[in-house]
């Protein structure tokens, strides 16, 4: 299979995503997700690397609850899809309709509490977040209105999408970065960011294309997987505290947000306490994983970290 840079956009075409975004409008949400349904009945057997990754995904799920103890969870690949779309359509929601109905609720342990400390100090911090879950929405969340975000994003990858994102979206305290041009000015510009107080965020669950042999190899799930060194040392390097975040979809535009702090000062330690940051999610929300690629490819090779 390729890997996650190589897959393109399927069906996000310019009139897609307006005729789409027409029908929220008109309608609303929950008649869209109905009308998507019929929709992902059409494009989930064209999605044959999507469909072998999620049953993939779900076979080694599986094998992890049984040995954690935990009862097996059984979904279909076309739930898992759908699940997928449905996010995408709440992204659209959140990003581009300041009336959407969003609602939020925070998973108030420990390190929610430490978080909002920094934020009330106006300290910058650095988030790192993944493809768990349905990040994209917390431009919604209404306490993000009053820090301005810098988040990295593939966008060579989405370009269609991520043009119609830019022509509606009202999150004017979110910049969007493209990853394919982080370079030292740009390190240097958001050591600034956090320096004003800013949230920084990059995900941390992708090796990156343009240095694809720059990953540690961690236990995930019970497989030797591989994450990038780059977002770990980027983010070790900024010097401000660094947090794991997922927001989590509870159904009927419902999200809840949880948060770790990465305390580590070894990189592999970091991605560590990350990757059981989100396995302890994974078992609450296992039809969230929405790496659609062959995440666990190759996992007994080894790791570089040069």
């Amino acid at each position: 299979m390729r890997n996650w840079y190589e897959v393109r956009e399927q069906s996000a075409g310019n009139l897609r995503l307006e005729t789409l975004w027409f029908i929220y409008k008109v309608f609303g949400i929950k008649f869209l997700k109905f009308v998507l349904w019929f929709v992902c009945l059409f494009i989930v057997p064209f999605a044959k690397p999507a469909r072998i990754a999620s049953k993939k995904y779900k076979k080694i799920l599986n094998a992890y609850q049984k040995k954690s103890g935990y009862k097996k969870t059984k979904f279909s690949t076309f739930s898992h899809i759908y699940g997928f779309a449905c996010g995408v359509l709440d992204k659209m929601v959140a990003s581009c309709d300041k009336r959407n109905k969003i609602k939020f609720a925070v998973h108030k342990n420990s390190d929610w509490i430490q978080f909002q400390k920094y934020i009330g100090q106006n300290q910058g911090v650095f988030l790192i977040c993944s493809h768990l879950g349905n990040i994209e929405v917390l431009s919604a969340f209404p306490d993000s209105n009053h820090k301005k975000m810098h988040a990295f994003m593939q966008v060579s990858q989405t370009g269609t999408f991520h043009k119609f994102m830019m022509r509606h979206n009202i999150a004017t305290n979110t910049t969007i970065y493209p990853t394919e041009n982080i370079d030292i000015s740009v390190a240097g510009n958001m050591y600034d960011n956090l320096q004003n107080g800013d949230l920084v965020m990059m995900a941390g669950d992708r090796t990156s294309p343009t240095s694809p042999s720059r990953f540690e190899t961690v236990s995930f799930l019970g497989k030797n997987c591989r994450f990038p060194i780059g977002t770990f040392k980027f983010a070790h390097a900024q010097s401000h505290p660094v947090f794991a975040i997922c927001v989590m979809n509870n159904g009927c535009e419902k999200y809840t947000i949880y948060v770790k702090q990465i305390k580590s000062e070894n990189i592999k330690e970091m991605i560590g306490e990350y990757a059981r940051f989100l396995e302890q999610l994974i078992l609450i929300y296992p039809k969230q994983w929405f790496n659609f690629f062959d995440f666990f490819e190759n996992n007994n090779k080894g790791n570089t970290n040069d």
